[in-house]
């Protein structure tokens, strides 16, 4: 009986040293360790082009400590708000680790990248944290969360000739220096110039001009579709549902030859349909954009122009920016959404999905 009393013993005094290492030793982690506390200059913030060099929100925080000596790096995180910083919807900045720990991000970069994760011209909630690591074997900390409520703005890029071509004519009161564009950006496989106008003219004429006056020179018709130096004034073909209207016009200049195609309507097609036919946008021609706002369920759907294939825009960067034959654009969650399509400056296509 007393050896066994003496067994129970000696099991609870071990048990107790046991357990007053492992207290000791969580004690001695959360002693030696200590995550960054960030801080920012700004919780609101719409930015703007005009101030692309100017200083937009300058983030501080302190150093973080891991309870061993180890050279710290540390990530600036930008997520959009609610996404709990997941894959896709996070962009990330390398940090400095030398004191001050600071960094300053001008408008243009900080506009950059928002515009990875969430659409421009939407004040949207965007949350930022510090991310300090060590090793890749080792737990990364991190440090609170900053809400900063941004709205990036559309980042456009100014083409000029030989990139860009003026197209003026008497739709526009041939004035090359006011002309809408066709810009040389590949896409999708195509390599030259293109762009989408309107023209308001029944009987529609005009040149492709090599700047902002004539005087730079310009290309005109050199029959069918061909193009020549100071040619004839160009024209485009009757189709059935007449000229005036919305068209896509591109030029390939190495061999001089230019296209079109008349823009009936553009749509969405998809998982919510079943793939099946378009359900139309509605075009504004005062800014140029196709827009619909409906009820939209989680899945994938593209734009497609003319209720076919032949021209259909996805997105294979996730940056907003549309490609032909793309991958399909994906709504995670489901709810009314106002999508909006923006081809009305060469070079500059964008999309917008705007949750409402």
């Amino acid at each position: 009986m007393k050896t066994w009393l003496n067994k129970i013993m000696l099991m609870a005094v071990a048990s107790i040293a046991l357990i007053s290492c492992e207290k000791d030793e969580v004690k001695t982690v959360l002693v030696t360790g200590s995550v960054p506390t960030l801080a920012s200059t700004a919780t609101t913030l719409t930015l703007l082009q005009a101030n692309a060099n100017n200083n937009a929100v300058t983030f501080t925080w302190t150093a973080a400590t891991f309870g061993f000596d180890a050279a710290v790096t540390y990530t600036l995180q930008i997520s959009k708000g609610g996404t709990s910083f997941a894959g896709a919807s996070t962009t990330e900045v390398a940090l400095s680790n030398v004191s001050p720990l600071t960094k300053s991000l001008k408008v243009v970069e900080f506009n950059r990248e928002l515009l990875k994760i969430v659409n421009y011209g939407v004040a949207t909630p965007i949350e930022v944290r510090v991310k300090a690591s060590v090793s890749a074997s080792a737990p990364a900390s991190y440090s609170n969360v900053v809400i900063i409520t941004s709205t990036p703005y559309r980042d456009l890029i100014t083409y000029s000739f030989p990139n860009a071509i003026n197209i003026a004519g008497n739709f526009q009161g041939w004035n090359p220096g006011t002309a809408p564009q066709i810009v040389n950006q590949v896409n999708g496989g195509y390599n030259g110039h293109e762009g989408y106008i309107i023209f308001n003219d029944a009987s529609p004429q005009f040149k492709f001009v090599k700047g902002d006056n004539w005087g730079a020179g310009d290309y005109g018709s050199a029959g069918g579709n061909a193009l020549g130096n100071g040619g004839a004034n160009l024209t485009l073909p009757s189709g059935g549902a007449g000229i005036a209207g919305y068209w896509r016009i591109r030029a390939n200049i190495p061999s001089l030859t230019w296209s079109w195609t008349k823009i009936n309507t553009w749509g969405i097609i998809g998982a919510f349909n079943g793939w099946s036919t378009n359900v139309p946008l509605i075009f504004t021609p005062a800014t140029g954009l196709w827009v619909i706002t409906r009820d939209m369920p989680a899945g994938e759907f593209k734009f497609r122009a003319n209720n076919d294939w032949g021209i259909n825009l996805g997105d294979n960067n996730g940056d907003f920016k549309p490609d032909y034959d793309g991958g399909n654009l994906n709504l995670t969650v489901a709810g009314n959404y106002t999508l909006t399509l923006d081809l009305s400056v060469a070079g500059n296509y964008a999309y917008s999905l705007k949750k409402n």
